[in-house]
């Protein structure tokens, strides 16, 4: 073919679907390491804070307050820790309800809102995306961590993600939607 100039329809038909092929597969494996980057920055966010819960602790006898949380990261960071899924300060609250309702349908808007309890000599601290996922052998429902309708202990399995309990037949949980 002497003479011939440029390409045929057929030829970037075929580079373009090549294109779109690549684009395909590599756009779900983009936003699953973002997804992964979010998360570890949560996790080791978090472990700066009970860092600072630690050392309060050894200080002072006793743990801090909610208020006193909010003090400690003011003062002992250059920069508050800042929530990858929403970009704001985090803020600590006692009250399981808010917490509840602040979390429901997977809603990251409120991810920066953290459960804070004291008791005793322990304490818990809750944050979304939960590390786990508590399933019901007995009703094939799976639950956050700090559902008020969780099973009893002898009922439960623990799934590392959403999808992992989906993929094993359990189905979402009504009340804390998960």
């Amino acid at each position: 073919m002497v003479g011939r100039k440029g390409f045929s329809l057929l030829e970037i038909l075929i580079v373009l679907g090549i294109i779109f092929i690549i684009v395909s597969i590599s756009i779900p494996l983009f936003l699953r390491v973002q997804e992964d980057a979010k998360r570890n920055s949560q996790i080791y966010n978090l472990s700066l804070v009970q860092l600072e819960i630690e050392k309060f602790y050894l200080k002072n006898g006793r743990f801090p307050s909610s208020e006193e949380i909010q003090n400690l990261l003011t003062t002992n960071f250059v920069e508050n820790p800042i929530c990858p899924y929403n970009s704001l300060n985090y803020i600590f609250t006692s009250n399981i309800t808010a917490f509840r309702n602040a979390l429901k349908n997977n809603n990251f808007n409120n991810a920066h809102i953290i459960y804070y309890y004291v008791s005793g000599r322990t304490y818990t601290l809750w944050y979304y995306p939960p590390k786990f996922y508590v399933g019901n052998k007995a009703t094939k429902i799976f639950h956050y961590p700090w559902c008020w309708t969780l099973p009893a202990p002898q009922n439960q399995v623990f799934f590392n993600t959403r999808e992992e309990a989906i993929n094993n037949g359990y189905r979402p949980c009504g009340n804390c939607q998960p």
